[in-house]
Parts: C-alpha cells; structure tokens; sequence
C-alpha cells in the first residue's frame, strides 16, 4: 500500500496543535445533552503525522459563549497573527491574540456580528479584513431579518471594525429550513471575490471584496431547490468552487465566470449506490493544498467521509472512496500539510484521525474521546511555530 502524503524524515515526531470548539448539540441528534459551561470552552490538541492525538491540558480556553466557528489570521505585516471565534449565542465575535506560555490565546475584544447568529468567518487573502456569515435561526424561521454577510477591518490588537454588512432576505422550497434566508458560509477567493452560501435561499452569492473592505453583489447562482447550500472550498489553481449542499447530500462543482458568474459542471452525491438519504444531512467539505482530492461528510443516520479525485484537466470529482466517521461528523480539517485528515463527532463527542494517503485515499488513524468540548465541531489549526513554543513548557 502506498504511504501517506507529504512523508519526511522523523515523520512520527512531526506534530500540529489545533484548538477544538463545540457548537453544541445537534437539533436532530435526539439522545444529545448539551452541557452549556463546558461547552463554551476550546481545547487543544496536538495531531502527530502517524495520526496519534494527545489531548493538551494546559491549553483550554473559555470562550463565555458558544465558539460555534474558528478561524486564523496570519500577521499582514509582522507579530503572530490573530485568532477569531463567532458566538452565534452571542450575536458577536470575539478576537484572541496568542501569546505566552505556549499559545495559549488570550481573549481580547469582542464586535457585534453584523448580523444574528455568526455561525463561520474567513480571512481575506490579503489579511486585512474577515468576512462573517450571519445563519439567523432557527432553522424554520420565516423571517430573513439578521441574515447577512458581513465584512469587519482587522486592527492592531486583533480587534475588529465593522466595515460593511449586507442583508439577505428570501427563501426556497423547504419550510423546515428554507422558510427565510440562512446565510450558513463565506468564502474570500481570488481576484478580490468572495462566494457566499446561503442555505435558505438556494443561492450561492457572489461578492467583490473591495480595497477598503466594502461588499459589492456581482451576481447570484441558484442550486436546484432543495439543495441546501453550506459551505464551500476553491480550487488551488484552476478557476473551479466546490460546494457542500447540507440537504441534497452532494458537491456541486462549478466553474469561475467572467463578473464572479458560476456555471455548473457537474454534481457528485454523497450517498452510496442505492442508499437512501433520509435522517442525514451533509456538512463540512475540505481539500488537498496541491487540489488533487477533495473530502465531503454526511451526518445523522448515515455518518461517513467520501473521498473525490479530482481532475487535473477539468476538476471534475470522481468518487473514490467512503469511509465510517464518528457520529455526526459536522467539524472537519486538514493538519500537517494535508497528510492528516480530522474529524469531529458531534454527537458523542470524539476526534477520529485519517492518514491520507498518496492517491488521497485515507487510512484510519486513531480517536480520542477525552480532554474534548462537548460535541465539538470547530477547528482551529494553529501555525507551525506554536508547536515548538508548547514543547518548551
């Protein structure tokens, strides 16, 4: 069998520390218990390349709200960056700068979100502003008032300036989840744009992020009802967008247009040869850094990690593999240059490791299902340089 990615010398000693985040229960997971106090607190862990996990102690946070998403931004200039949590309980979000002893995130500032209920946020590519995705709930709202996309200006400090908010309102075919707009992810792409999910409406939004962070609609691209976009990753280097949809249970691949246009090449389903979707819903989507294969979970009844190639000539997906996750796997990301694929089980709160593989393929690596928020689904995967700064404690 071939050996995973990214192979080097020493490869056991080889590590990344990633924060774990909870957003709670799942409202379909029936025989979940939410614990609010604990699971308002991060905690890391540091991931090996031979996929062993070792929870960290020392490093456990408080977030005094629910760290429902987590994301990390470079320093633009100089320092070690900044880290940012969305509290969707809150209606905020809040800034961390990591300082000492060994990365331990000290929470600062906090920002209104723009919107109601910030459920993600992402980086620009320039790191100057992050972009928010306001979801609204509940689920079957009928009202679209605090759905939004938002951009704020990253300060010295790590503290956050709102810059610009645009408002979604509309709906789609399913009252359950669609009876208003539901802005569930952001996306800063190339070229200044930014590609926004919005569940609710079955539209994926595409936006011009301009030099002082102001947002400009460039146009609007509609699934086939139903669908249920989520969340969405760009291609390395062909002009490609790969989307999740939560309730059609598959990946829509679209090809870049002129003016931020999308036009559909193809949709690859998640669900397996004469399986029925029904009980489940798909969630978080991820791909290799070089964009040779691409990773997809299903939640609820059926809980799995499909595995695309992806083509060279064209990125179009072809299914590759599936494997079992831990129940409810809504959290997922890469570590340690790709070769390490993590997944989160929201439902009875558990880490599963993948070893990915030369052709993409994944190997089991191992679980840890203590030292845990409860019911994690958030990851926040710390720079290289917090791993030698941890090691010295």
């Amino acid at each position: 069998a071939s050996g995973p990615v990214c192979e080097v010398e020493a490869e056991a000693e080889a590590s990344a520390v990633v924060y774990v985040g909870s957003a709670g229960c799942d409202g379909e997971d029936k025989g979940c218990k939410d614990s609010p106090t604990e699971q308002q607190v991060i905690r890391g862990v540091e991931v090996f390349a031979d996929g062993r996990l070792v929870a960290l102690p020392d490093l456990a946070i408080d977030m005094q709200g629910m760290p429902a998403w987590m994301a990390w931004a470079p320093p633009a200039d100089s320092g070690k960056g900044c880290a940012f949590v969305t509290r969707p309980d809150k209606n905020d979000l809040l800034a961390l700068e990591p300082g000492p002893p060994g990365w331990t995130l000290q929470p600062g500032s906090s920002a209104a979100a723009g919107g109601v209920n910030p459920v993600h946020c992402a980086v620009t590519e320039d790191r100057k502003f992050l972009l928010v995705a306001n979801y609204h709930g509940p689920d079957d709202a009928t009202s679209s008032k605090g759905a939004s996309v938002a951009s704020f200006s990253i300060n010295e400090g790590c503290s956050l300036t709102l810059v610009d908010s645009k408002p979604h309102s509309g709906s789609s075919v399913n009252p359950a989840r669609q009876g208003s707009a539901h802005v569930h992810s952001v996306l800063p792409a190339r070229r200044g744009l930014a590609y926004v999910c919005d569940l609710g409406m079955d539209i994926i939004f595409t936006y011009r992020v301009a030099p002082d962070g102001q947002l400009q609609e460039l146009s609007r691209t509609k699934t086939a009802p139903g669908l249920g976009p989520r969340h969405s990753v760009q291609h390395p280097t062909m002009p490609i967008i790969y989307v999740v949809c939560e309730m059609g249970q598959a990946v829509l691949t679209f090809r870049e247009g002129d003016g931020g246009a999308l036009e559909l090449l193809q949709t690859s389903s998640l669900l397996a040869d004469g399986a029925s979707g029904e009980g489940s819903k798909a969630a978080e989507i991820a791909m290799l850094p070089d964009g040779s294969a691409l990773y997809a979970t299903n939640r609820g009844k059926l809980n799995t990690v499909t595995t695309f190639t992806i083509s060279s000539e064209d990125g179009k997906l072809t299914r590759a593999q599936q494997v079992e996750a831990p129940a409810y796997p809504r959290g997922m990301t890469l570590t340690l240059g790709g070769s390490v694929l993590l997944v989160a089980g929201q439902s009875k709160t558990s880490l599963m490791s993948y070893l990915v593989e030369a052709d993409g393929t994944l190997s089991t690596g191992s679980s840890l299902t203590s030292g845990l928020p409860p019911n994690p689904a958030a990851f926040l995967v710390l720079p290289d340089s917090a791993v030698a700064e941890i090691d010295e404690m």
